[in-house]
């Protein structure tokens, strides 16, 4: 899921890198971010005989229990009384994250790897245009110009998809677009957050209503299969999700919050060239164009 909630918490107030070693290691940090949310592509490619809630399920119960492994170093988040008034939030936040883990990770198995990350990762522009009405932040400028050219980018990777595999199924481009928009509201909460949650009792608690949310979902799956596929569903819980945001924490500490919103950028160009150089999913002309469209309109927000 690549862009994940991270987006929400490269808005919260960072101080300024005292010096340029900080600065690099702070990219660095975001970046190996980047690259590991956009391995979950690999690691739901990997698995067999599971469906998307029961990978959902496992994914969120491992950074679940991750993020409970730092609590100790993280004592606020376990003082609930300090925050109970942002748990509404938190229940919001954990739903949202939820369906979009739930929505990319189907998305995943039925359409390409660069159709699922790239709609994923509009969240970014639904953000730009909700911010202002929800959170009465200021419009960035260039909004409904990045929205049109999104939109553009869409329709123009939907046409080719006429059935035939997973390269052309329309189900998945759906779940896709659809998790770009349920992602979007995981960064608004995270916004609603800002200042009031630390970013690890955030994960804490979204993860683990996420897995709450998952379980009547999955209960009916085959646990058989979740046993013969646990490394990979271990890897997709740790790898590319628990990790990934430690690596933002720990990078927003030491860069600008714009730095972060450009470096991050990293993770939809790593999920095309995963899907070109690991599953060969060439797209055609048409769809290059619109991937170009969506790449385009998520860098030309993040500068704004």
């Amino acid at each position: 899921m690549g862009v994940d909630v991270y987006v929400a918490e490269s808005t919260a107030p960072v101080s300024p890198a005292r010096s340029s070693v900080a600065v690099w290691q702070g990219i660095m940090l975001v970046a190996a971010g980047a690259v590991g949310f956009s391995a979950a592509i690999i690691f739901i490619r990997e698995m067999r005989g599971l469906a998307a809630p029961t990978i959902m399920l496992f994914r969120a119960l491992s950074a679940f229990l991750f993020f409970s492994a730092l609590l100790p170093s993280h004592r606020a988040s376990l003082k609930v009384s300090t925050y109970r008034r942002s748990l509404p939030w938190l229940l919001g936040l954990g739903l949202a994250m939820g369906l979009t883990s739930l929505l990319y990770t189907f998305a995943v198995q039925r359409t390409t790897a660069a159709n699922a990350v790239l709609l994923n990762n509009t969240a970014t522009l639904y953000v730009a245009l909700l911010a202002p009405w929800l959170l009465k932040e200021t419009r960035p400028r260039h909004v409904w110009l990045s929205l049109a050219l999104a939109i553009t980018g869409m329709i123009c990777i939907t046409i080719p998809a006429q059935g035939g595999g997973r390269t052309g199924s329309w189900l998945g481009i759906i779940a896709a677009a659809f998790s770009g928009f349920s992602y979007a509201f995981t960064m608004l909460f995270g916004r609603l957050l800002r200042g009031r949650v630390s970013g690890v009792t955030q994960v804490w608690w979204g993860t683990g209503i996420a897995v709450l949310v998952a379980l009547p979902w999955a209960w009916g799956g085959s646990w058989e299969a979740a046993l013969a596929n646990w490394y990979w569903l271990l890897a997709v819980g740790i790898i590319s999700l628990a990790l990934p945001y430690f690596c933002y924490f720990q990078g927003l500490k030491r860069i600008k919050a714009q730095v972060v919103s450009i470096v991050a950028l990293l993770e939809p160009v790593c999920g095309v060239l995963i899907g070109v150089w690991l599953y060969h999913e060439i797209p055609s002309v048409l769809g290059m164009a619109g991937m170009g469209m969506i790449l385009l309109s998520i860098f030309w927000i993040s500068r704004s």
